[in-house]
């Protein structure tokens, strides 16, 4: 998506309908997540979608895997919020905070996936 500045913002795309419908809609956040860890939920997809690129995150990744790459934003004490970089060409370990596109693919709490 194009600012009217001429800059991009982060654009997301989802793992899940679920996933998607937290993301926007808070009572379905709370219900999923419960109060305290669907406002942080909320306040890190803030945060992604004020980025322009994943490196302007303020907290980097606490994990990344490779193929595909796979970044983990912890929020709450014990939520990971797993995202995929996007691009246009292959995205890998060393150009990932390039892209401008992300999915939310999934939430792992203390290993086990939530949604």
């Amino acid at each position: 998506m194009l600012l009217a500045d001429g800059h991009s913002i982060l654009e997301f795309s989802f793992g899940t309908v679920k996933m998607r419908t937290i993301a926007y809609d808070r009572k379905a956040a709370q219900t999923s997540l419960g109060d305290d860890l669907a406002q942080a939920f909320h306040s890190l997809v803030a945060d992604l979608g004020n980025a322009m690129y994943l490196s302007e995150m303020v907290d980097t990744p606490v994990a990344v895997q490779q193929d595909p790459v796979i970044l983990g934003y912890r929020f709450g004490s014990d939520c990971i919020l797993e995202v995929q970089p996007i691009g246009v060409h292959a995205v890998d370990t060393t150009n990932w905070a390039s892209a401008h596109r992300a999915k939310l693919v999934r939430i792992v709490q203390n290993g086990t996936q939530l949604i």
